[in-house]
Parts: C-alpha cells; sequence; structure tokens
C-alpha cells in the first residue's frame, strides 16, 4: 500500500471533519495502543519530499524517494501491518496479500533491497513529472506546514479507521 508524503493535501489542508467507521479499536482509535505505535513508527521513519511511504507484502514498511530509492525501513509485526492497513479501505486482494505477513521476520538486509515483486508498480516518467511540478509549485506551503508541524503549531488529524482487515 503507497502512500504518498509530504504532498499538498497531506500536509496543506489540515481540516479533520471524517471520523472512523469502524469502532473495534474503540471510540478514539488515536489512544489505541496499537495505531500509538504505529503512528510513532510513522513520525520516526526519515522521509523526502516528494516520497512516498509504502508497506510491502514482506510488512516491512519503507519510506521511499520519488525514484524508489529506500530512505528508512521497519519491519512490522502482524498487528501492526493489520493497523496500517486498516485505516484504508477494505479490499478482498489486500487482506489476501498481507497473510502471514511478519516484518519481524525480515533480514534488515532486505529492509533496503527488497525483492521488486513486493513493490507495486513504479510511477512512471509522466507521473514522477506531475509530481516535481506540482511539489515546486505547492514547496513554500508544504515546507512551511513541515516546519510548523515539526514547532508543535500544527497537529495531524489523529487515525481514521476504515476496515476491519482479517490478518
Amino acid at each position: 500500500m503507497k502512500t504518498p508524503m509530504n504532498t499538498p493535501s497531506g500536509l496543506g489542508n489540515m481540516s479533520c471533519t471524517a471520523s472512523s467507521t469502524y469502532t473495534h479499536y474503540g471510540t478514539d482509535p488515536t489512544n489505541h495502543p496499537d495505531q500509538k505505535e504505529l503512528s510513532a513508527a510513522l513520525e520516526n521513519l526519515r522521509s523526502v519530499p516528494m516520497g512516498y511511504v509504502l508497506l510491502a507484502t514482506d510488512g516491512v514498511l519503507r519510506t521511499h524517494t520519488i525514484d524508489d530509492e529506500v530512505v528508512d525501513a521497519i519491519g512490522l509485526p502482524p498487528r501492526l501491518i493489520k493497523a496500517f492497513i486498516d485505516r484504508f479501505p477494505y479490499y478482498e486482494e489486500v487482506e489476501a496479500r498481507f497473510q502471514n505477513s511478519d516484518g519481524t521476520l525480515i533480514p534488515q538486509e532486505q529492509w533496503w533491497a527488497p525483492d521488486q515483486s513486493i513493490i507495486p508498480q513504479r510511477y512512471t516518467a509522466e507521473q514522477k513529472e506531475k509530481a516535481r511540478r506540482d511539489y515546486e509549485m505547492n514547496k513554500d506551503i508544504i515546507e512551511e506546514n513541515m516546519r510548523k508541524k515539526a514547532n508543535g503549531e500544527i497537529q495531524g488529524c489523529g487515525v481514521r479507521i476504515q476496515s476491519n482487515y482479517k490478518i
């Protein structure tokens, strides 16, 4: 599951109007221990402008450059894999792909050089160029929001649970 980082919509729009659909994490999923641990792991991963976060089917959560170089990585146990994918809409094929995944069992050498078969389709040259143009056009807003977030002036929206995967 690939998620863009540092996009204008990701950092520029800090309104939090959506609520969680599922309540298996309780009434406040942001404070559930698994979601808190996952949020901390995401916050601590090094990232780059125009990069993305990817949870590959091996259970390793990686940040990448737009050119698909690994920036940082952490192997997730099954409960945190579930916590991550529960933040996205349910798809049966996603559930099947993550059955028996455990990133803690993956050797660290593979965190940095994953088998290409577990990485989703790469960005095309056209998509990369569009991302670069969008970033340049919104660079000031993105960097200001990154600075404000780092200084604690703004916060994210918290956790929104959209599914209940059975893995």
